[in-house]
């Protein structure tokens, strides 16, 4: 049996598509059982049991010590785990919980560890400072190192996550997969199935609608957004702009700015996949940080998924080049001139919803996710 460890991650939609999802899909592919183990903030420790639970129903959810500058304490509640369950490896989500695995290691109870890097956890941390506590964020990058050193196999959501791992810590091993944020599978399942009314919106069948889809956090760089939209809205009057976020000060400045052309709802997960069909064009628009040089934002596929080309930074993550080379949107920067706008067409929309399912489903990346459970599942020698 393989654990799979997270560490005060919360329950959302990341967590169903990337954890809950990515566990049931490596449980189809053979005899290897895999279990999560979620160690998850005491605060409302009840509640978010139950909503992961709903999602993975043999989930062991167990609280973290509380704050995060115990963060090494959890170590103890692991071993216990350990003990009980007996796993041959444990697949460790982000640097802590890989830590805390390489420490089972240490002490015979597991054989073999994972580190599932989902980004550049020390930059991300200093260029966005995750928490106001300078002590903990001096803490990550050499726990990020010791994770990627003494791991025995690394999962990479990006080959540019792999890049910075050789330029920053002189990483040369090669064991290692690269899986970029996948689809959720209820959503690889009901692709093209829903649409939302565009007159439902107060569109019309002229308009040309972008869609952002997400929060407006500091990696989201929604200054830079911003600024492009700004230029957008000015020189192409057919465009419209569809925010899927809570409200925010920039997104009401807009708005003022273009009366009628910026549009905001804030929908259940559930519902964004038809309103999203209903648009024409994602937003992916990023400043140039080494966080999001080296990500793989979940939103991506979900466009294409929902039939839209991206207008996307040319930086972010492998997407840039995908976008060239598949045909997929139009790389967009400060500064860019952005070609003119149209409704996107059915075959379009056919394209990308295929590229989105050829690449961005768990099942396209099979070999990879049998080369994780062969490492995991075989005891030490």
């Amino acid at each position: 049996m393989v654990l799979y460890l997270t560490y005060n991650d919360q329950p959302s939609g990341i967590y169903w598509s990337q954890v809950t999802d990515v566990v049931a899909h490596l449980n189809s592919l053979g005899e290897e059982r895999v279990r999560l183990l979620a160690l998850v903030s005491p605060r409302s420790f009840w509640k978010t049991r139950k909503a992961i639970k709903k999602h993975a129903p043999t989930v062991l959810v167990l609280p973290m010590v509380p704050t995060m500058q115990r963060w090494r304490m959890n170590s103890h509640i692991l071993a216990w785990a350990c003990r009980m369950l007996r796993p041959s490896g444990i697949m460790a989500r982000g640097p802590f919980a890989t830590w805390m695995a390489l420490r089972m290691r240490d002490r015979g109870l597991v054989g073999k560890v994972g580190f599932d890097a989902r980004g550049a956890y020390g930059a991300e941390w200093e260029e966005y400072r995750i928490v106001d506590d300078d002590a903990l964020i001096a803490q990550v990058r050499p726990t990020e190192k010791e994770a990627l050193e003494k791991s025995d196999i690394r999962l990479a959501v990006s080959n540019a996550l792999v890049a910075n791992w050789q330029k920053q810590f002189g990483y040369r091993s090669l064991e290692h997969v690269v899986v970029p944020c996948t689809l959720g599978t209820a959503a690889a399942q009901d692709a093209g199935s829903s649409l939302t009314d565009r007159e439902a919106l107060g569109l019309s069948a002229e308009d040309v609608v972008l869609v952002y889809a997400g929060s407006v956090a500091g990696w989201q760089s929604f200054s830079l957004l911003e600024e492009i939209l700004g230029a957008v809205l000015m020189e192409q009057p057919l465009v419209k702009v569809l925010f899927l976020s809570r409200s925010a000060f920039g997104i009401d400045a807009l708005a003022a700015k273009f009366p009628g052309r910026v549009l905001r709802r804030w929908v259940d997960a559930a519902d964004v996949p038809a309103l999203l069909a209903a648009c024409d064009h994602g937003l992916l628009v990023r400043e140039d940080s080494i966080t999001n040089r080296v990500a793989s934002p979940t939103k991506f596929a979900e466009y294409l998924l929902a039939g839209l080309p991206v207008l996307i930074s040319p930086h972010i993550g492998d997407y840039g080049g995908f976008v060239l080379r598949e045909c997929a949107g139009t790389c967009v920067g400060a500064g860019t001139d952005i070609p003119d706008l149209h409704r996107t067409d059915a075959d379009t929309r056919m394209h990308m919803r295929a590229l989105a399912l050829e690449h961005f489903s768990k099942a396209a990346h099979e070999a990879a996710y049998q080369k994780l459970m062969h490492v995991l599942g075989t005891p030490a020698a």
